[in-house]
């Protein structure tokens, strides 16, 4: 779990003790005839804390949805073309490119033309 979700959990479970903070000021001040200052502050802390809980929790949501995507992206890359300069990895109406000298892949376990990112071409 990366820093940026437990961030958006201590802040969601922040927004919710202030949801239930507020929430409680408000039902004692109009139970029990407080002030208006009283309620009003009861009322900020209920709105502003419900705000950061559905935020953050919105966040966590979004980003669970990128990481879902992002590991279905990686696995769809076929095994012996990982970290190949030459991966295209495209679909074009429903089919993907490969790269431009295998289309549809390498039927082997490893590619005759691979090359990794971090060689320089020799122009």
């Amino acid at each position: 779990m990366s820093k940026l979700k437990y961030l958006n959990i201590c802040v969601g479970v922040t927004g919710i003790t202030a949801v239930l903070l507020g929430g409680t000021i408000v039902f004692k001040g109009l139970t029990s005839g407080a002030s208006a200052r009283s309620v009003l502050a009861g009322t900020c802390l209920l709105l502003g804390g419900s705000c950061f809980a559905v935020k953050s929790l919105h966040e966590i949501q979004v980003e669970s949805e990128i990481d879902k995507i992002l590991i279905e992206r990686r696995n769809a890359i076929p095994t012996n073309c990982r970290g190949c300069r030459k991966f295209h990895g495209i679909e074009y109406e429903g089919v993907m490119l490969v790269c431009a000298i295998h289309p549809t892949g390498v039927a082997g376990k490893t590619c005759p033309d691979w090359k990794s990112f971090r060689q320089r071409s020799k122009s």
